[in-house]
């Protein structure tokens, strides 16, 4: 895969290649050379639009790449929020289980302290002799009864005792569990926290890349405004040529609507902003839409200067109509005369299209006057 750095340096060579090449075009000494600079204008405009589309379909791939990431941060931030919210409730769980640890502690002390007291007694009064308890007792029973108590009692501490440590056990036990819990928990953190700072720095990477993508972008369509200009200059004088080279006015003067099947107009001659570009641009003429490959029919008499790919019009055909009048009919999706072709005012000449610069399948009409456009309304009222 090619690097971004490689990339750049050749996107900078092929501007600059591109502004090397893109000087407006120069009078030429005849029709040929004109129609052949012509193309060639057309040529560079096809391939800068090719980038252009590029250039956008890696935004469009950046685009959702960032959307993507935007819902990775989201749920890392949610995990990371449950994480620490999971780590202080197991913290309160644990100071709790510490002050239960120190209070059982604090328990058995105070149990082995008064088992400890008993045995020093004990231990300073001897051992208790059958004779002594015999005398000391009123009666054989009472002897049973005493000898008894004492081993109750003697039980009871030891019961006692072994219980307290059973649950000092239990609840170390419980402290070292939490404690365990705190360190799975508090690694679990850490480790959201570095993925969601990841995903942060590799977000700002493909941020910079989609701004460096529509930097690229606006210098292909000042390069390519450019090159449409040239290629409009030069459409003029090419316009101009073959209208002097026209013997008088051969049409009827009166032009025919170029679309049967549609009459709804979707974007009027004059300003407006550019469907594609969204910039403010003089469009020059009316576009009709229709539905993709509906006729297009001559609007009048005359004859095809031009047949062929026309820049941003896509597919186009220009009829001239004689005294310098001529038609254009743009984004064709075929093209059904060639150059030289006489046709008469009705006859089919293309199909409705959506080649070069366009949104949706529609007929440009435009008219030429000694090689300036005017308003197709003027002709067709």
């Amino acid at each position: 895969m090619m690097s971004w750095k490689k990339h750049k340096v050749i996107t900078s060579i092929l501007l600059l290649a591109i502004i090397l090449t893109a000087t407006a075009p120069a009078a030429l000494g005849g029709i040929d050379d004109l129609k052949k600079q012509q193309q060639d204008l057309s040529n560079q405009i096809k391939n800068l639009r090719n980038n252009i589309n590029k250039v956008e379909a890696n935004k469009k791939d950046i685009s959702e790449e960032l959307a993507e990431l935007e819902e990775k941060l989201n749920l890392a931030q949610k995990e990371l929020a449950e994480t620490e919210a999971k780590l202080r409730e197991n913290q309160t769980k644990l100071v709790n289980t510490i002050e239960e640890l120190k209070q059982a502690e604090q328990q058995v002390e105070e149990q082995k302290d008064d088992l400890n007291v008993r045995m020093r007694t004990l231990y300073k009064t001897g051992p208790v002799d059958y004779i002594e308890v015999i005398l000391a007792s009123s009666s054989f029973s009472d002897f049973l009864t005493r000898l008894d108590l004492v081993k109750r009692i003697i039980e009871s501490d030891k019961n006692l005792l072994m219980e307290f440590k059973a649950r000092q056990e239990e609840v170390a036990k419980k402290k070292a569990e939490l404690e365990e819990q705190q360190r799975i928990i508090a690694q679990q953190r850490d480790d959201i926290d570095a993925r969601r700072a990841s995903i942060v720095s590799y977000r700002g990477d493909r941020q910079r890349l989609m701004a460096e993508l529509e930097k690229q972008k606006k210098e292909y369509e000042r390069q390519e405004d450019k090159l449409q200009k040239d290629s409009e200059n030069l459409r003029r004088q090419i316009l101009e040529w073959e209208m002097k080279n026209q013997k008088g006015f051969f049409g009827t003067g009166e032009f025919l609507w170029p679309t049967p099947s549609s009459t709804y107009i979707t974007s009027e001659f004059g300003w407006r902003t550019h469907p594609i570009f969204k910039t403010r641009r003089f469009h020059e003429g009316i576009d009709i839409g229709a539905s993709m490959g509906a006729d297009v029919l001559a609007a009048d008499d005359g004859e095809v200067i031009f047949s062929g790919s026309y820049g941003g019009y896509g597919n186009t055909i220009i009829v001239s109509h004689g005294g310098g009048i001529s038609t254009q009919y743009s984004h064709l999706s075929k093209l059904l005369v060639a150059e030289g072709k006489k046709v008469l005012k009705g006859d089919k000449i293309g199909l409705v299209g959506s080649t070069g610069w366009s949104t949706g399948p529609h007929l440009h009409f435009g008219v030429i006057k000694d090689g300036e456009v005017v308003n197709p309304w003027n002709w067709l009222k």
